[in-house]
């Protein structure tokens, strides 16, 4: 979301590929828009459809979403100390903690927001193009989901894994974890063989975009556009980000391009 910032955050490009899913929503009149990894929610907040349904695997995510789009506070700062003591009751199975704020803890504190395995965000200077500046990430990444917030007040959460999730005559976005880059911990064993093939399914009679780095030679890139990985301003990671969609599925008999 960068807004939670975590491994394909789409915070930075949502304004380059919201208007690519809302045309297609608009010109064929659709009424249901699915995100099966709905992440820290950069997209699913910015598409105006009659029912929006977000989706993860991760069921500290989804609380913290359904908590923040119901009003429900965030906790007003993270020390070192705090997360550390939060990290070990998540590894020790805790039960005695809200899943919500396991994920706000979880997500917003740590460093990237690559959960608990990324290490805690510790605030402080960081070097810019103009000097330095004081950066605390966790206070950022609260205003934001703040903010955020009310635009997530009608989406309905749920934890799932994406092949549960079962569309019919919708709108699919899929922002999968990527192949060969660093994963989450609950991500690593992820099939993207089985993956491409759902998406290869669901394309049949829906509508369905996937961004990704690369796809099978079956899938065509409609969108491509080389954006920044790092939260530091002068952070050199980058990566050409794409999205893809099925050359036999539905999206791509409409828009041929």
């Amino acid at each position: 979301m960068k807004e939670i910032k975590y491994q394909g955050s789409k915070s930075r490009i949502a304004k380059y590929i919201v208007p690519i899913i809302q045309k297609c929503i608009d010109d064929n009149e659709i009424t249901k828009y699915y995100e099966p990894f709905v992440g820290g929610g950069n997209v699913i907040d910015k598409i105006a459809c009659e029912s929006r349904f977000g989706s993860d695997s991760n069921k500290y995510l989804i609380a913290l979403l359904n908590h923040v789009s119901h009003g429900g506070n965030l906790y007003p700062d993270v020390s070192r100390e705090l997360y550390n003591a939060v990290r070990s009751k998540y590894n020790e199975g805790a039960n005695d903690i809200p899943d919500w704020y396991i994920g706000n803890i979880g997500f917003l504190a740590s460093y990237n927001g690559r959960w608990f395995d990324g290490g805690f965000a510790a605030p402080g200077y960081e070097k810019t193009k103009n000097g330095t500046r004081y950066r605390d990430y966790y206070q950022e990444a609260k205003r934001n989901l703040e903010a955020q917030a009310t635009k997530l007040t009608d989406v309905t959460f749920s934890v799932k894994d994406y092949s549960e999730v079962t569309p019919h005559g919708s709108f699919v976005y899929c922002d999968p974890p990527y192949a060969n880059t660093k994963q989450y911990k609950n991500s690593r064993d992820f099939d993207f063989e089985k993956f491409w093939d759902y998406i290869r399914q669901i394309s049949k009679d829906n509508f369905v975009l996937v961004s990704e780095l690369n796809a099978p030679d079956d899938f065509n890139c409609i969108w491509a556009k080389e954006v920044s990985r790092s939260i530091k301003a002068t952070g050199k990671s980058k990566a050409t980000e794409k999205l893809f969609t099925y050359n036999k599925g539905k999206y791509a008999q409409m828009y041929k391009r």
